[in-house]
């Protein structure tokens, strides 16, 4: 990134100048700041219900967004088990919106932000069936579907310099957080005797605004590199038949950060998708081939690139079934994330980006792809680098 500076204002007879003034990096100035104002107790029922949609307070920069999901049951007697996106799809829609209430991140169920932010490249430990708060009770214990787990709605993206983070200065043009949960039944396979009461906590975070200098007098930059830079998630579906496929791919026009591909059956069943998935997989960029790759290559790949290395697929720190990523920010240390910003993929309205290969099995399936693309300010790739 270009280092900013400031021109002193023009002196002397001559009218010289003095030197440029070299700003301290926004980052150096401020530290990261997080609150919790939303609480929400509410049972699940046979229907999908609205829960309270949180209008964010004003906070200096934006960076993430905790959510916290405690579900209790109580007098249980069934042998419960977890549908296969369970517990995490305890909310059917998870959506944040920016202040023209234009999504940034969804409308996603919870088990889709858990693979976002399993391979989006966040964290040290990425996973959140892996962290200490997670549990998911089955069987016929009195508290039998019980379950706690905390996700992370990512907005910046790169925490080294703060890109991403998002301006949040105004309690009347607000950021906002839409969630539904989820009826009882999509929750489970079999469902616990009494259902859950789900407490919602929300925690975001943010970037203070820095003071204007240091102790010394040396000023410091008052926003981000490439302020007003922003990181979408967005997903599309695709419905292939068994056979040669070929299907292109809508989200384009912006430098793709990372694209996950998820395969489900007819059924849903992701399990099955796994067995059918294009084998290899191939991913076409105008008229070259980007990826041409075996699925237990990239099985491989994955464990190299995110330490994922369980055997049983489902698993905490394991292949999810039927989940492929490739991570255009993997570009910097050995995990993706904290990125150069050098090596996502670039496409331009209208680019060929196509899924090529043989899909297995019998019926129509779905083709999900989740895309990450960033909008950098002003239109410019540029600034994204500076380079």
């Amino acid at each position: 990134m270009q280092t900013a500076t400031m021109t002193k204002p023009a002196n002397g007879a001559g009218g010289k100048k003095d030197a440029p003034v070299v700003l301290r990096p926004f980052r150096i100035g401020v530290q990261n700041t997080d609150e919790h104002v939303y609480d929400n107790t509410t049972s699940t029922t046979a229907a999908v219900q609205d829960l309270p949609t949180y209008s964010l307070n004003a906070s200096g920069f934006l960076t993430d967004i905790y959510l916290w999901s405690v579900g209790t049951t109580a007098g249980n007697a069934a042998a419960v088990t977890f549908a296969s996106r369970g517990p995490f799809n305890g909310y059917a829609v998870i959506e944040f919106d920016d202040v023209n209430n234009k999504p940034i991140v969804g409308p996603f169920d919870g088990w889709e932000i858990s693979q976002i932010d399993k391979l989006g490249g966040y964290a040290f430990s990425d996973d959140p069936k892996s962290s200490p708060v997670f549990s998911a009770t089955t069987g016929g214990g009195a508290t039998g579907g019980s379950f706690e787990f905390v996700l992370r709605i990512p907005i910046q993206i790169v925490p080294r310099d703060a890109l991403g983070s998002l301006p949040n200065k105004s309690n009347t043009s607000t950021f906002k957080l839409r969630l539904r949960l989820n009826n009882t039944a999509s929750i489970y396979g079999v469902s616990p005797t009494n259902p859950p009461s789900v407490r919602t906590r929300i925690q975001p975070c943010s970037w203070w605004e820095p003071d204007e200098a240091d102790l010394k007098g040396r000023r410091y930059q008052q926003q981000p590199p490439a302020v007003t830079t922003t990181q979408y998630w967005v997903r599309n579906d695709y419905v292939i038949n068994p056979g040669a496929i070929s299907p292109s791919l809508d989200a384009v026009g912006f430098p793709i950060r990372n694209l996950i591909f998820g395969l489900e059956d007819g059924a849903g069943s992701r399990t099955v998708g796994e067995t059918d998935f294009m084998d290899p997989f191939q991913l076409q960029v105008e008229a070259n081939i980007l990826i041409d790759r075996f699925k237990r290559v990239w099985q491989h790949r994955e464990a190299q690139a995110y330490g994922y290395t369980g055997a049983t697929f489902d698993a905490a720190e394991a292949h999810d079934n039927a989940m492929y990523v490739e991570p255009f920010c993997n570009d910097f240390t050995q995990k993706p994330g904290w990125e150069t910003r050098y090596g996502y993929l670039e496409t331009a309205s209208g680019t060929r980006l196509q899924v090529k290969g043989q899909l297995g099995g019998a019926g129509a399936h779905t083709l999900r792809v989740w895309t990450n693309y960033i909008a950098p300010a002003n239109g410019d790739v540029f600034s994204l680098t500076g380079r």
